[in-house]
């Protein structure tokens, strides 16, 4: 039966197909691409602490790892799944056993090549716990062992069936690393990672920028042009400031900008030497994270008191300037099998009633909450890296003190906002999940992912809910479509009931160039901007 918080949150959860999203295109006016040249893009500073691909977990995560690696498989702009290091795959039955076949001819930049015993290595050093992986190792955690038939056919078992195989091993999180460097020296993946892909990777400064020089023996890309990038080099950036990225862009520092000012996207716009993209990111909507296995938010109706508290409309149309859209629930419109929610409503009375009805029914002399003479009081984690993330943690905080709950924001370095969430010493913290299945949904919020000695997982809320868990191993098991996408639903009709975070907005990649600037596209399996088909006029 739903609950009146429930019937405040959900209006109608109606099945619905994945979002549109935009291709950029090639601005008109010059012959064809032009070979040569250094593309220098603006990043923020959420820089990744190590470039391996399946130890990386930072939002630039694909634009970074991209240019070096290869997958198994490409995702297109509808969604499908394409052949690429896998020329072609087999699924058995029963959906326990995956046959690859593999592209021939592909070489790693150290001459190592690109066979089933490559793969199997790879599938290895995604789940082994020296890895340390944040997200390979959930995203294949079915993944029980490999059989190398032959040179070109690699047979893989999994303990138990999992719908989202094949969408997982499209991302770039499990890209293909060298064979020879993972038998040979494993620790310098993360600061010399050696891959398959259109770009070499060239020198780290970190803090600054990392500089990729042209594969040009690369014949094996996914798309349409399957041969070596145009560019002779590439180079990210980091820059931390806004206005920085923004106006290097303006004054021709940089040719490219990820993260583009929300504020200075209609400048950009009308701006007759700049071009402007976008696209939607598939996964989780960017939300304000609850820790569930501590007080404050251990109680369900103190974490829906503050859903119902938070303004989410008038915090992101102040920071996003009309370029984020308000989440309607736990996962965003442009991934499979999201369901279609009403809205999550803002009713201070009714979050006010909550908190009655858990019993802080005392405030003292700042209007905060008491209970048996304790303040109800949260620790917010910020890092600082994004601007925007920072005012709409300021935003929750103010309207959180509103209905008497204390939110105080601590300032922490990456690493320490990290081991903290890890540990569970935190109750307040924001982020995204971008990826391309609903079953961001299982990495998120099974209580089988919640960070033990023994496994790094990625359930921060530490939510554990036996119904929910339940509708999520079905999610993955299923192997019928239309069942799978029904059971989601009831999913997420289920986490707007538990409230474990405020969905607030659904992320686009917001990027920017030069006008002179061609051949943007995009990796639609994380919404992040490519360069193999990148020139500059």
């Amino acid at each position: 039966m739903l609950t009146r918080f429930t019937m405040l949150l959900v209006t109608a959860l109606l099945l619905a197909g994945c979002g549109a999203d935009a291709t950029p295109q090639p601005v008109a006016g010059d012959d064809g691409p032009k070979p040569g040249g250094t593309l220098v893009l603006g990043e923020n500073a959420d820089e990744p602490a190590c470039l391996d691909p399946h130890q990386l977990s930072t939002t630039n995560t694909t634009v970074v790892g991209r240019p070096i690696f290869d997958s198994l498989l490409w995702q297109d702009a509808e969604g499908n799944l394409k052949p690429w290091l896998a020329a072609a795959w087999k699924i058995s039955d029963d959906g326990l056993t995956y046959t690859f076949t593999l592209r021939e001819g592909v070489t790693f930049h150290d001459g190592s090549a690109w066979n089933a015993e490559a793969l199997k290595l790879n599938l290895e050093h995604m789940r082994d716990p020296a890895t340390k992986s944040p997200l390979a190792a959930s995203y294949i955690a079915p993944y029980k062992d490999a059989k190398v038939v032959n040179e070109r056919t690699l047979e893989v078992r999994l303990s138990s069936p999992y719908s989202a195989f094949l969408n997982v091993l499209a991302q770039s999180y499990l890209a293909m690393i060298s064979p020879k460097q993972l038998k040979e020296d494993p620790a310098s993946t993360c600061e010399h990672p050696i891959g398959s892909g259109p770009f070499v990777f060239g020198k780290w400064t970190k803090g600054q920028s990392i500089t990729y020089r042209k594969n040009p023996g690369y014949a094996w890309g996914p798309t349409g042009r399957t041969g070596p990038a145009y560019l002779d080099g590439l180079e990210i950036r980091f820059m931390a400031e806004d206005a920085t990225r923004y106006n290097a862009l303006l004054a021709g520092e940089v040719n490219v900008i990820d993260n583009t000012p929300p504020v200075s996207v209609e400048d950009v716009k009308a701006n007759p030497g700049l071009a402007f993209t976008t696209i939607d990111r598939p996964g989780h909507p960017f939300s304000v994270w609850l820790n569930t296995g501590r007080a404050p938010f251990g109680d369900q109706k103190v974490r829906q008191a503050l859903t119902l508290a938070v303004d989410r409309k008038a915090i992101i149309d102040s920071v996003s300037f009309g370029q984020w859209s308000v989440a309607t629930g736990f996962v965003t419109p442009s991934t499979p099998d999201h369901a279609q929610g009403g809205q999550i409503a803002y009713d201070p009375a009714r979050a006010n009633e909550l908190l009655d009805e858990a019993g802080w029914t005392q405030k003292d002399k700042d209007g905060i909450r008491l209970k048996d003479g304790k303040r109800l009081t949260a620790v917010a984690l910020d890092t600082g890296v994004n601007p925007q993330n920072t005012q709409i943690l300021v935003q929750t905080q103010a309207a959180a003190a509103k209905a008497g709950i204390e939110i105080k924001i601590e300032n922490v370095t990456a690493q320490v906002s990290s081991d903290r969430t890890a540990k569970g010493d935190f109750d307040v913290s924001v982020g995204i999940w971008t990826t391309n299945t609903a079953d961001v949904l299982w990495i998120q919020y099974s209580s089988k992912n919640i960070t033990t000695a023994e496994r790094r997982g990625q359930n921060t809320t530490r939510l554990s809910d036996d119904d929910l868990d339940k509708l999520l191993e079905e999610a993955r098991a299923s192997t019928d479509a239309a069942q799978r996408a029904g059971i989601y639903g009831k999913a997420q009709a289920r986490l707007l009931e538990l409230a474990p975070a405020i969905p607030l907005y659904d992320r686009p990649s917001l990027v920017s160039s030069q006008k002179r600037v061609h051949g943007l596209t995009w990796d639609y399996a994380y919404g992040a901007v490519t360069f193999q088909d990148a020139w500059v006029s």
